[in-house]
């Protein structure tokens, strides 16, 4: 029995990495024949929600203002240090939030009270902002070039789709016909960089009971994959398409430990890159504690 269970789990395997791939595929094939709705160098803001990363947070912030000096940025402290004299140095509005959401990490929530506070302040950036998309920053994103072509409402990383689930996908597929016939599990990993249609979010999101109600309806296909769970870019991507929305690939986006990263010198330099640890708990310099400190 024992080897026959191994045996179950190497065929499930391939099949899942067969299914990866194949998604990986057809995304950069639907990005490159969807023409519905080009946005050409799109106007971006940012929302940005910290915990206790200044350093971090410092060369997230710099990177964005880099290429966006002047869009609007609202960055939102979960319950950690003091970054309000960074907030000042960059020019962002700034709240220090005492009600918690993340785990100090990663956007994991556990009840649908935390994803409603979340999107309460993603619609407090969008409600507030003129521009065209809303990128969501996080400390391990960094931005590095000007974002070009923008085709869809809520654009992401990279396809999977061990989040949704096919029977949520199902239910999606009857509402919007923009999911393609040949995706029998549809999720796009929608992590620090990914930017979302700004007006296309406050049409959508700015009743919130109407939203609590179809999270009610999503949230049980998600938690059955999660055990329990409703990570933060699988309720997004099931959200916006249940609102009509359009998910799909910004091919100017990586993560440093995906291959395509690693192809830097074939491909050319990315646009955003998620995943940028290298800063995370180390000491500030002295120019970022002046900046930390508000000296």
């Amino acid at each position: 029995m024992d080897l026959l269970r191994i045996l179950i789990g190497k065929i499930n395997g391939v099949i899942f990495l067969t299914e990866s791939y194949f998604l990986e595929f057809v995304a950069v094939f639907d990005y490159l024949k969807s023409n519905k709705q080009v946005y050409k160098k799109p106007s971006i803001c940012a929302f940005y929600q910290c915990y206790k990363q200044p350093k971090s947070v410092i060369a997230t912030l710099a990177s964005f203002r880099k290429i966006y000096p002047t869009s609007s940025i609202h960055l939102f402290c979960d319950v950690g240090d003091d970054m309000s004299h960074i907030a000042s140095y960059f020019n962002c509005k700034y709240e220090y939030i005492s009600t918690k959401t993340g785990n100090g990490t990663t956007l994991y929530f556990l009840t649908k009270a935390q994803v409603i506070i979340y999107l309460k302040r993603l619609l407090i950036t969008a409600q507030n902002s003129t521009e065209d998309f809303m990128m969501i920053l996080e400390d391990d994103t960094r931005v590095y070039r000007e974002i070009k072509t923008i085709k869809y409402d809520w654009n992401a990383i990279k396809a999977n789709h061990h989040y949704s689930g096919r029977k949520l996908t199902s239910l999606l597929r009857a509402r919007n016909s923009s999911i393609p016939s040949y995706i029998g599990n549809m999720y796009f990993a929608g992590c620090g960089g990914a930017m979302m249609n700004r007006a296309f979010f406050v049409e959508n999101f700015s009743d919130i009971p109407k939203v609590e109600n179809v999270i009610d309806l999503l949230s049980p296909y998600i938690q059955k994959q999660w055990e329990g769970a409703l990570p933060q870019d699988a309720i997004l991507t099931a959200l916006v398409l249940y609102f009509g929305g359009s998910v799909g690939l910004y091919p100017g986006f990586t993560e440093v430990r995906y291959k395509r990263y690693r192809w830097k010198p074939f491909l050319g330099p990315f646009d955003i890159v998620h995943d940028d640890k290298s800063l995370y708990n180390l000491p500030l310099s002295e120019e970022e504690s002046k900046i930390f400190y508000g000296k």
